[in-house]
């Protein structure tokens, strides 16, 4: 069992300062890369493209000090700790199945087969779930996947705690959610391995792949001006993760009836105006590869490291209050909306929640 203070070091990036030095210790950086290692055990992976991003760091530059996560109370460890420990067991356990030992004996599955499958994701848990063909630019740069399609779902996270952001009790919430996103994938993939198949499940705190455009290409939902997936049931209240799996003959949609929403981005970005420190642009700016970028990262992370998360821009979203139904009704269109695709956007900072 791990204590408090590893804890707190686990998911801050480093112990405490001592005297004018800080005190290099674990970090959420260190710990993906860990478990990325277990990529090592296949012979052979899919492989990102050329133009492929790298994973957007995680680990701020502030002194520990600063750090909110560094600084919970021992309420609040003692508060997020029921939470924590199953999320970082749930990916230790999710890396794990990366052994390179599992050999499947099917590549397709049966309508009855994928109906118990979602049956299952739903009771444990997830809003929502759906199937893509993973494209070579959704992987990061230096890493890879098992197999090229992919099981993409979401859960979803209460509003009462979110709107508090930035707050403790809303980045307690954030974690419950990736605490539910690693109990349901390893639940999937365990019910996958017993009909045959083959499931990596991502890492829920992290990942190889670029989750929102996954999600984007599932057809779940659109990336709005903030860099979040935008679904029609939880807004920008949700979580991602995928499984990688084997199953050839997934039911994999080709057109996304969500694509209005970026139309609507364009003349609200309410988004941007709340943002604390500017991080957002005013419109997605090209990044030379083909994709956008929403978020200054580099802006985002400090702020978000020393404000619990911070989560300002999930929270004002207008599809996290009022509603995808709502707003769609009484949406007219917005012939002025710039056309540009964000889903080749690396994960950002509020996908991820850096130091969880």
């Amino acid at each position: 069992m791990l204590s408090l203070d590893k804890i707190g070091n686990l998911i801050t990036g480093g112990d405490k300062n001592e005297g004018d030095e800080r005190k290099k210790g674990p970090s959420l950086d260190t710990t993906l890369a860990g478990m990325d290692k277990h990529l090592e055990n296949f012979d052979e992976l899919v492989q990102p493209a050329l133009e492929s991003n790298p994973r957007t760091p995680f680990d701020s530059n502030l002194p520990v000090e600063e750090i909110s996560t560094a600084n919970f109370t021992p309420w609040q460890m003692l508060k997020i700790a029921p939470d924590i420990l199953p999320l970082f067991m749930g990916m230790k356990h999710s890396a794990g199945m990366y052994d390179g030992q599992f050999v499947p004996t099917k590549h397709e599955a049966s309508p009855a087969f994928i109906q118990r499958l979602e049956r299952l994701a739903y009771q444990a848990g997830a809003k929502d779930i759906a199937y893509v063909r993973v494209p070579r630019d959704a992987i990061f740069k230096d890493k890879g996947i098992p197999h090229e399609y992919a099981i993409v779902f979401t859960v979803e996270m209460d509003k009462e705690p979110i709107d508090t952001s930035p707050s403790f009790e809303s980045q307690h919430e954030v974690v419950k959610g990736y605490k539910n996103l690693a109990t349901i994938s390893n639940k999937m993939a365990k019910m996958m391995h017993k009909e045959g198949f083959a499931a990596y499940p991502g890492t829920a705190l992290g990942g190889i792949t670029d989750y929102p455009h996954l999600a984007e290409l599932a057809g779940l939902g659109t990336i709005g001006y903030h860099g979040l997936l935008i679904s029609p049931h939880e807004g920008a209240r949700l979580r991602i993760n995928t499984i990688y799996t084997n199953i050839t003959n997934l039911p994999i949609k080709t057109e996304n009836e969500h694509a209005w929403v970026r139309d609507f981005c364009a003349m609200c970005k309410k988004c941007v105006r709340s943002c604390p420190v500017n991080a957002i642009y005013d419109e997605p700016k090209p990044r030379g590869n083909g994709g956008m970028q929403c978020i200054d990262h580099d802006t985002c992370r400090d702020y978000f490291a020393a404000n619990y998360g911070c989560a300002v821009c999930l929270s004002v979203c207008p599809f996290s209050n009022a509603g995808y139904d709502k707003i769609k009704a009484g949406f007219k269109g917005n012939e002025n909306a710039p056309r540009f695709d964000i889903s080749l956007e690396e994960i950002t900072l509020m996908e991820e929640v850096a130091h969880a």
